[in-house]
């Protein structure tokens, strides 16, 4: 990278963060409204911004250091942890395997970490848009159709409003998600378990829909299967 391009890189993480004076920030817009590349690098910032308050909301520091944790590690600041663990995060957020869909066009599906090479794909939603959910059930059924008869996986990870689709409750889809579950070995769907705990504090209906998992946080869970090599893709 050179240091015009790093000095950019630094303006627009600034930009992202809200510490830009009012002078600055107009010129960096300017610049953006000129030049797609940064406009497609602020885009990727803010959606990393968003990854790391998602996947540390309500998180605490621990109180004691975990056995077998290296001297190094023991002695870190409770943000260093957290950033060291945020590498898979960042690493999405700045295009690792990911893809946000939209449209009716499938990406290509890059290989997972298995030996058989088969596809290993995430569907994420997190938005009670009935129109995008609709849209991932589409898409897992395209996926499965297009891999059948390999080693393909697929899993629908839902949290935030996307849980409204997984909890028996609120889903207009309980039906076409048992028949997907109980026709292919190779799908899973996933609530993410900390965002039900929240909805269950709040006195509401949490349980989900036969078949689905919901014993890990989304964030958890995602981080997990970025680092294993699997794809992402955002509806």
């Amino acid at each position: 990278m050179s240091k015009t391009d790093f000095r950019i890189e630094r303006i627009l993480h600034a930009y992202v963060d809200g510490e830009l004076d009012a002078q600055t920030k107009s010129r960096i817009l300017i610049q953006m409204e000129n030049d797609e590349s940064a406009r497609a690098r602020a885009c990727e910032l803010q959606r990393t911004k968003e990854w790391v308050k998602f996947s540390f909301e309500g998180e605490k520091a621990p109180t004691r250091a975990l056995p077998g944790i290296n001297w190094r590690l023991r002695h870190a600041s409770p943000f260093q942890i957290a950033a060291s663990l945020l590498i898979a995060v960042l690493a999405f957020g700045a295009g690792w395997g990911g893809h946000s869909l939209r449209g009716n066009t499938l990406p290509p599906i890059a290989l997972g970490t298995a030996s058989t090479g088969a596809p290993h794909v995430i569907l994420h939603i997190s938005d009670a848009d009935e129109t995008r959910f609709v849209e991932v059930l589409d898409r897992t059924r395209q996926i499965l159709q297009q891999y059948r008869n390999t080693d393909a996986q697929i899993e629908v990870v839902a949290n935030s409003g996307g849980l409204d689709f997984m909890r028996t409750a609120s889903s207009h889809h309980v039906d076409s998600i048992k028949r997907l579950i109980a026709h292919y070995d190779n799908v899973r769907f996933i609530a993410c378990s900390r965002g039900l705990g929240k909805l269950r504090e709040l006195g509401l209906d949490a349980r989900v829909i036969s078949g689905v998992d919901a014993h890990a946080p989304a964030a958890d869970h995602l981080i997990e299967r970025l680092t294993e090599g699997w794809t992402y893709i955002r509806i």
